[in-house]
């Protein structure tokens, strides 16, 4: 959440877009939040869209993407919710029963050497670019929130502050791939 709210300060000026940010604490918690969104999608008459991020955890972006579908499924009246693929890691949800179109994008640096995937990672880029961390020393954590919570308790600071105190060509190329979800989901 921090995250999102600091991205959205810092490249589009503003928090202050017609955007609700929650953070569904985990895997387990995507059926929960699966059905809210759901039932929002199908009732709102002032929504065009529902952007979902969702971290890959340990899967890939399809297997993630998939399995929300399926939450979605076995949790909510709607049995009958087809995924299509928008990109490698971008889905959208379609259902007759939908008043707008919710799309799925599945976060996460696959190129850093951890097996969780998750939006930290692009936290941790930022990092590099910014020179605050060594690469190199990446690898010797499990996690990037991990290398991320070491650092900024050392520092004494927040994501939300890294990211707006970072030059905003680092933060546009750490979180690229987002910010292009954003504004192709009409955020």
């Amino acid at each position: 959440m921090e995250v999102l709210k600091g991205v959205l300060s810092k490249v589009f000026g503003t928090t202050d877009k017609n955007l609700a940010v929650t953070d569904c604490e985990g895997k387990d918690s995507v059926k929960e939040i699966a059905k809210d969104i759901i039932a929002l999608s199908s009732v709102s008459k002032h929504l065009k869209a529902v952007p979902i991020i969702i971290d890959a955890d340990d899967d890939t972006p399809a297997k993630r993407a998939e399995s929300l579908s399926n939450s979605i499924r076995t949790t909510t009246r709607f049995t009958n919710v087809d995924i299509f693929e928008i990109s490698r890691d971008i889905f959208e949800l379609r259902s007759r029963e939908f008043r707008v179109k919710a799309f799925v994008k599945v976060v996460g640096d696959f190129s850093l050497p951890y097996e969780r995937h998750t939006i930290d990672d692009y936290v941790l880029r930022l990092l590099t670019l910014e020179g605050l961390v060594d690469e190199r020393k990446i690898e010797g954590y499990n996690t990037a929130k991990d290398c991320i919570n070491e650092f900024i308790e050392s520092k004494g600071t927040t994501v939300k502050e890294l990211i707006l105190n970072a030059q905003p060509e680092n933060v546009q190329k750490a979180f690229e791939n987002i910010v292009k979800y954003l504004e192709t989901v009409g955020i």
